[in-house]
């Protein structure tokens, strides 16, 4: 890759990286009730969903204990999905140094990881919000996932770029 298209994604993934981790930041600043009412309107988002492919009002279908549970499910469901994105983005910082790819997935998990423990930290000082070492967990089982997706997504990206490189005759291949 060029050296200075490589300079300009790597300012760019470190800049989103660093937004994203802001929005992270932001999410864990809500009390404890504007981040029920979140879950909640998430929720309620979802029975309109069910209800209208299966006719089912969930609040009149399903125990309060249930709904709850729906609740909790979309919360943790959360946690994972923003550490998903976090754990891409700080891949693709990674993608552009030239490092084993084994070190790029320990350094992203282990950068998830410690920033998921600051954020629980933060959320000790939270109104209604606490620290869970398991709301850590989930965020690092999130970031898992995103590596396995940066990984997937660097095969075909790879794959597409040596073809057609190949195509151009700017590399020969092995058999060439």
């Amino acid at each position: 890759m060029n050296p200075k298209v490589k300079v300009r994604l790597r300012i760019l993934a470190i800049l989103t990286t660093l937004i994203w981790m802001i929005v992270i930041f932001r999410f864990s600043m809500d009390t404890g009730t504007s981040s029920h009412e979140l879950s909640d309107l998430c929720v309620r988002i979802f029975n309109k969903a069910v209800y209208s492919f299966t006719g089912k009002d969930l609040t009149i279908s399903i125990t309060p204990e249930h709904y709850a549970l729906i609740e909790l499910f979309f919360r943790k469901l959360a946690h994972m999905s923003i550490y998903f994105v976090l754990s891409i983005n700080v891949m693709i910082v990674l993608f552009t140094f030239n490092i084993k790819m084994s070190l790029r997935m320990f350094i992203s998990a282990l950068f998830c990881f410690l920033y998921a423990l600051s954020d629980e930290f933060h959320q000790m000082f939270v109104d209604g919000r606490g620290a869970s070492f398991t709301d850590c967990l989930i965020d690092t089982s999130g970031a898992l996932l995103g590596i396995i997706a940066a990984l997937i997504l660097y095969c075909i990206l790879y794959t597409l770029m040596t073809k057609y490189q190949k195509r151009k005759g700017l590399i020969k291949g092995a058999y060439d």
